[in-house]
């Protein structure tokens, strides 16, 4: 029987994830903030929809693989060593030393081999990845999925992330993360095909170059482990380019501590700079507004090492700051039913 790619025959937990609604405060008017809750994948996140998308079209195209090698910073490993445990495959992930202990324990448990890139002399990290990748499939006779340049990637999101949460709009607007580029050229191509207005907005911290290189006059430099990139995406060559929103690492860390005090959207710190970008965006507006977040995973993958890893990786006055500016504002929010939207 033919391998069957196509999204709604995978045999995983994988898509159909929720669309949380809440309320938001902000200033003069009552906004609606929407999450898709990618975090709620089987595996976790949203790289769940892309391990599974560009392994099972390579599959289908090549047949049975045996082996697999790519590069990862992370989520898309830990799901590929997942579905390849589940598949019988062996995986092995080359990652960067800001991997995450969650993920790399993830990777670990499945039984995949983990490698560890260290970057040459002007060499960035996800460069070292993808050249480490490389290196190992061309001497071990492994299929390189090469996540990083093969356009199975944005294709997940065209086909499968954007359509879901299209389907339950209209929205004012929409707000991603650039990452390594996939989510938002996938939902950059969906609404362009599909010639749908609702404009879209990358989220990024200062100093990420992912889609838009950043401003530099201020010396500006990535912060946070593992938050931003800092490589062009392959799949950044879209004209025009994409709006481009920045957000300050303080205010990503201390956002991230006051929806977990709350007990609200339980997202990863990727996730919190997206919410923050459409907050910034709602606060502009001249009236109530509904903007959509695409949230790529959960706090669960941050919370054990918040204190130790990522807060002292920014100022503390500077957190402080943040902390108390946004604490009205997200103690504001309030999760509602679409009958009480």
């Amino acid at each position: 029987m033919p391998f069957n790619s196509a999204p709604n025959e995978c045999p995983f937990k994988i898509g159909h994830t929720p669309l949380t609604r809440f309320s938001i405060q902000i200033g003069d008017h009552q906004h609606e903030l929407l999450i898709k809750e990618e975090r709620l994948n089987e595996f976790g996140s949203i790289k769940d929809r892309v391990a599974w998308y560009i392994l099972s079209r390579t599959i289908e195209a090549q047949g049975p693989v045996t082996s697999v090698v790519d590069a990862s910073s992370g989520n898309y490993g830990n799901a590929l060593a997942c579905i390849c445990e589940r598949q019988g495959i062996q995986a092995t992930i080359v990652s960067s030393p800001s991997i995450s202990a969650y993920n790399a324990e993830g990777i670990r448990k499945t039984g995949a081999r983990l490698v560890i890139a260290e970057a040459q002399p002007g060499e960035s990290s996800n460069a070292a990845r993808m050249r480490v990748a490389g290196e190992i499939a061309a001497a071990e006779g492994m299929v390189f999925l090469d996540q990083y340049a093969n356009f199975l990637n944005p294709a997940s999101h065209q086909n499968w992330t954007a359509p879901e949460v299209f389907a339950e709009g209209p929205f004012d607007a929409c707000f991603a993360t650039s990452s390594s580029g996939g989510t938002a050229r996938g939902f950059t191509d969906y609404l362009k095909a599909h010639q749908d207005k609702t404009p879209l907005f990358l989220v990024e911290p200062q100093g990420s170059c992912a889609f838009v290189a950043p401003d530099d006059s201020d010396g500006e430099k990535l912060k946070i482990p593992g938050y931003g990139s800092q490589r062009r995406s392959t799949f950044a060559e879209i004209t025009p380019p994409p709006a481009m929103l920045r957000v300050q690492e303080p205010a990503v860390l201390a956002a991230f501590a006051l929806l977990h005090e709350h007990k609200l959207a339980e997202v990863g710190l990727s996730s919190v700079g997206v919410m923050l970008g459409a907050m910034q965006w709602l606060s502009e507006q001249d009236g109530p507004r509904s903007a959509v977040c695409i949230c790529a995973d959960g706090d669960e993958r941050y919370v054990d090492e918040f204190e130790g890893r990522y807060l002292p990786s920014v100022p503390r006055a500077d957190y402080d700051a943040a902390y108390a500016k946004l604490s009205p504002m997200i103690a504001s929010m309030k999760q509602v039913t679409r009958a009480n939207a």
